[in-house]
């Protein structure tokens, strides 16, 4: 306990006054944590992974995949975890939290946790914002398109979807749902309306495959998160991107959790509180455009522009029933498959 209140205490100065201490019981260990790959890999290596290694001598190494397969491993691992951090969708956090498989998150043991806008460590702590609009071909759109335009005839058959389950397929239902006149929790109308579109062109696996198409005006449009879009925006003259605002975009949050009975929780501590801490949120926007959840920092006008960046957006956005949606994944997955996929 003496070493996490030294550590709780300093933080917010520096890490460096506590760390000697640590040096020598953290050498030669190793954290694992569980992400996704890509950038997120990229910035997680240079302003979480980096400075830990370098104050504690601990190693951090990366376990890279989806959300999905990170909760699975989980579940199977419950009485012997081998990941000590692991980063999960909003749906996920709060029912690992619900199922003992993470720590719930506590601002005396994560100081940055304090300064992450209120509400938002649901589960985890809340490690970015972003939001499900629509990315879409300017030869097929001359103007941004609402979420009902979609629903064009002549545009049947020219969708692109993320593989299911997803952020971006349970979105989409419940904006089928609400262009219907209901909501997620008629899933009948939502699979039945969401059909109208037709089977998509594509159910992509990477984003240049789809925005290749999409430049091109072969693919019309596709529900997508923010962050990743935008950052792929100036390498695509033909393709751009809205929030759309009836209904609003779908929130769509990244959480960071602390694995419960994990081999380091007091690395794991220190893992997320860089994540969370002013310097890594920043880039996290800057370079990714993921809005920040640290109340902390401060964007220009141009970077604010790009994310989601206060509770007041975060209210305007479409929030789903997470409980309601995961509940229904199993029997979502084989509608998916079968209304609109066609197979």
């Amino acid at each position: 306990m003496k070493r996490i209140a030294c550590y709780a205490a300093l933080t917010a100065v520096s890490l460096i006054p506590c760390l000697p201490a640590f040096a020598q019981d953290y050498s030669g260990r190793t954290l694992v944590v569980g992400t996704w790959g890509g950038d997120i890999e990229r910035l997680l290596k240079e302003h979480v992974a980096g400075p830990l290694e370098a104050k504690t001598g601990a190693k951090v190494e990366f376990l890279l995949g989806g959300s999905g397969d990170r909760l699975s491993k989980m579940v199977a691992e419950r009485n012997n975890p081998t990941m000590d951090v692991t980063f999960q969708n909003i749906y996920e956090a709060p029912s690992a939290l619900k199922e003992g498989l993470v720590v719930a998150p506590d601002a005396a043991l994560v100081p940055a946790a304090a300064n992450v806008w209120a509400g938002m460590n649901d589960g985890c702590y809340a490690m970015s914002l972003v939001g499900l609009g629509i990315a879409y071909s300017k030869a097929v759109f001359p103007e941004a398109p609402e979420w009902a335009d979609l629903w064009n005839p002549d545009l049947k058959g020219k969708m692109a979807y993320a593989p299911y389950p997803s952020s971006e397929g349970d979105g989409m239902l419940a904006v089928a749902a609400r262009i219907a006149g209901v909501d997620e929790s008629n899933p009948d109308v939502a699979f039945a309306k969401l059909a109208e579109l037709g089977a998509p062109m594509l159910t992509y696996s990477s984003l240049d495959e789809v925005l290749t198409l999409m430049d091109a005006g072969e693919i019309a449009a596709a529900p997508m998160i923010s962050g990743y879009v935008i950052s792929n925006l100036e390498n695509y003259e033909g393709i751009g991107f809205v929030f759309p605002k009836n209904p609003g975009p779908v929130l769509v949050r990244d959480m960071v959790c602390q694995v419960a009975n994990s081999p380091e929780p007091e690395l794991a501590q220190m893992f997320i509180d860089l994540a969370l801490g002013v310097e890594t949120q920043t880039a996290y926007a800057q370079q990714l455009n993921f809005g920040p959840t640290n109340s902390k920092v401060v964007l220009s006008d141009e970077e604010a522009a790009r994310v989601i960046n206060t509770p007041e957006e975060v209210d305007s956005l479409l929030q789903l029933d997470w409980d309601y949606v995961i509940a229904q994944r199993s029997d979502w997955t084989d509608r998916w498959n079968k209304e609109i996929l066609g197979q």
